[in-house]
């Protein structure tokens, strides 16, 4: 649990992670996903990055493994220290191109301590020199704009936690059994229009659902289309499939409402 200004807004922290391409290089990104329910935080409007050039390249300009206690180390100290002494916010980080750089929100109280970091946090250890930078971002544009996963990238989340339990239960990932997928369309002609496009690529479909309210909700759903494919669940397998699934749907306007599947047992559990 976390609070923070004047109000003592709290909430549980809850970090993720996901991958993106950014200028053709790939990005790790770390988020505190619940803090959307929370942006933007009118207490904390200063946008506070710390870039840290990482020591060991590698050519994909991801963490080496080798790096990767030390760069933590850093981490947990930058964070630990900036929440005591100025009531910053982590947000979450993003490696890229050789450098880790995290990303914080600060009350504008703190702008003039901020601007000679080391004395708020001390002296980075070496051989890490950190470079910072403190701006003006009252409507956390950087998180909500930058940092957020879009629904890809926020499904393939999903994703890792759903396999998760399935990896819990035991279940063998690599049988393939019927997953089962929704999905809900503005029109019913683009349903219908992505129901075709959808039974192309190897799915059945069901008979739509007319649009109906969501529970706990006044606003409709739009037109609902169930489908269903076998497949394996292991290896990655579940991004695949929803990567295929959102490029046949977005077209049509399509909004994913994500996937289940039934538990194959594992020999253990045989």
């Amino acid at each position: 649990m976390v609070e923070y200004g004047p109000g003592m807004v709290s909430w549980e922290q809850d970090f993720d992670f996901y991958m993106a391409m950014i200028e053709d290089l790939p990005a790790s990104f770390v988020i505190d996903l619940t803090a959307a329910q929370h942006a933007p935080l009118e207490s904390h409007p200063l946008l506070l990055s710390i870039r840290v050039p990482m020591q060991l390249r590698r050519e994909d300009g991801l963490r080496d493994a080798r790096e990767l206690d030390a760069l933590g180390a850093l981490e947990d100290h930058f964070v630990t220290t900036l929440e005591q002494k100025v009531d910053a916010i982590y947000i979450g980080r993003v490696v890229h191109d050789g450098t880790t750089t995290m990303f914080l929100y600060v009350p504008v109280a703190h702008r003039a301590a901020l601007e000679d970091l080391p004395s708020v946090t001390g002296a980075p250890a070496e051989p890490y020199l950190p470079k910072w930078a403190v701006a003006d971002d009252p409507a956390w544009d950087h998180y909500l704009g930058f940092m957020a996963p879009d629904e890809y990238a926020m499904q393939t989340i999903w994703n890792r936690r759903l396999i998760a339990i399935f990896e819990e239960k035991g279940d063998a990932l690599h049988v393939e059994r019927e997953v089962d997928h929704m999905v809900y369309f503005p029109t019913r002609a683009q349903a219908e229009e992505a129901g075709t496009a959808l039974r192309d690529a190897g799915f059945k479909t069901d008979e739509l659902e007319p649009p109906a309210k969501a529970e706990g909700s006044d606003d409709e759903r739009g037109w609902g289309l169930q489908f269903h494919r076998d497949d394996a669940l292991s290896d990655g397998r579940p991004d695949d499939f929803v990567a295929e699934i959102y490029a046949i749907i977005q077209p049509f306007d399509g909004d994913y409402d994500g996937w289940g599947a039934t538990h194959v047992k594992g020999t253990a559990d045989a």
